[in-house]
């Protein structure tokens, strides 16, 4: 079966193709024994491969002359690479399974669902759970890579998002995570180990708080090596409250979050709409938390494709209405709320930040609030899954090329 390109719109006027590095004039065929690896487009373009119809998808395509990239892997080369091939055979093995944990999204980004995945992996001294192995990934070198996304169990003390003082957004934060407090204290003193001068909050900037001790729960120099500097998203809903509680589906999410959009949708003025703080939608960093869209995608609805299909198309401010989406998601908690690193945009009000709450839905937190922080890294490619089985009491091992 030879590969095929499949667009919504608009014109491609260059596709480049890579098997291992090496550039052809055309797309594989499926008989090759190749795995479609990554892609890049430009101009806004999003560009994904549909494995079951061996076919190249690109949407948001608006502007005529874009650049498509493709990079393939030959089998013989997979065997000899580090996670890429671990997780496509651990998928190819898991689809013969009655209830598979493991799936390819529609990004071709592998992911671990339901209630309890084999997905625990000992980084840090400690047992962190496996996100997946997500596609196009941008590195501050400016490769494209797929790499290991990984989470932390919550931190001791629970912090604010961000804050501010009374006379900004009435004390409440601000939702922009290039400048958020969490943000400054995940990168410098947790980042590095030690205590320090970075500066924790619980409420208003008035309302600081003392740091965990960050010399013995935050990350030590092993695990620092491991962590790879990456170019994260940090786009959110178009329009507003009225538009995301009914539209957040998992993939809608998905997209948002690599939008232009910021959680900035109110008009200066009013006295939850004061600061002067610069938005972006992509920021350049080691540690985050994770998006709506890990969440959403990582229920399997209770086993069944079709249920798991029904909480895939139910807006996740949505998800409490229906416990198989909750219930069998392994990033849901019932005894806390959990923040994300997405901003939600309010029409009247600019401190409103993504969290996943404890009733199983996709709601709204101010920033100053106090949700459970879930630090999330991505691992550089040459970090290998070297032994252990991915459960939780033989979690899989790492080790660095």
């Amino acid at each position: 079966m030879e590969g095929k390109i499949q667009v919504n719109s608009g014109d491609v006027s260059i596709i480049a193709v890579n098997v291992d590095g090496q550039s052809r004039d055309n797309i594989p065929s499926k008989e090759e024994n190749v795995y479609f690896e990554s892609a890049s487009c430009d101009q806004g373009a999003i560009g994904t491969w549909d494995r079951s119809n061996w076919e190249f998808r690109i949407q948001n395509l608006t502007k005529k002359k874009t650049k498509c990239t493709l990079n393939f892997v030959s089998k013989d080369a997979l065997d000899e690479q580090n996670n890429i091939g671990k997780m496509e055979s651990l998928l190819a093995k898991d689809q013969n399974q009655a209830r598979p944990t493991l799936i390819s999204d529609e990004y071709n980004n592998i992911r671990y669902i339901g209630a309890n995945p084999q997905n625990w992996v000992t980084f840090n001294g400690e047992t962190w759970r496996i996100i997946g192995l997500m596609n196009g990934i941008k590195t501050t070198s400016g490769k494209m890579e797929r790499l290991l996304k990984i989470i932390r169990e919550k931190l001791p003390e629970d912090l604010s998002w961000d804050s501010s003082p009374s006379n900004v957004n009435g004390g409440y934060g601000v939702n922009e995570w290039s400048q958020a407090d969490i943000k400054t204290v995940l990168n410098g003193d947790y980042f590095k180990g030690q205590k320090g001068a970075d500066k924790c909050y619980y409420g208003s900037s008035e309302a600081e708080t003392e740091c965990p001790d960050w010399s013995q729960v935050g990350l030590k120099k092993a695990a620092q090596d491991m962590i790879e500097e990456v170019v994260w998203n940090t786009g959110t809903a178009s329009g507003t409250e009225n538009t995301w509680q009914k539209g957040n589906l998992a993939v809608v999410q998905y997209m948002w979050e690599r939008s232009d959009f910021t959680g900035k949708q109110c008009q200066k003025g009013t006295s939850y709409c004061s600061d002067d703080v610069q938005r972006t939608t992509t920021w350049e960093g080691k540690v985050g938390l994770m998006y709506p869209s890990d969440y959403g995608y990582a229920t399997d609805g209770g086993g069944d494709q079709v249920k798991r299909n029904e909480c895939l198309y139910t807006s996740l401010y949505g998800f409490d209405a229906n416990s198989d989406c909750y219930e069998n998601d392994w990033l849901y908690d019932s005894d806390y709320y959990q923040w994300t690193m997405t901003p939600a945009p309010y029409s009247s009000a600019v401190s409103y930040v993504f969290s996943v709450s404890s009733d199983g839905s996709v709601g709204a937190s101010i920033a100053y609030d106090t949700p459970a922080v879930r630090p999330v890294v991505f691992l550089k490619s040459n970090v290998k899954i070297n032994g252990g089985e991915g459960t939780s009491s033989s979690p899989y091992t790492l080790t660095l090329n």
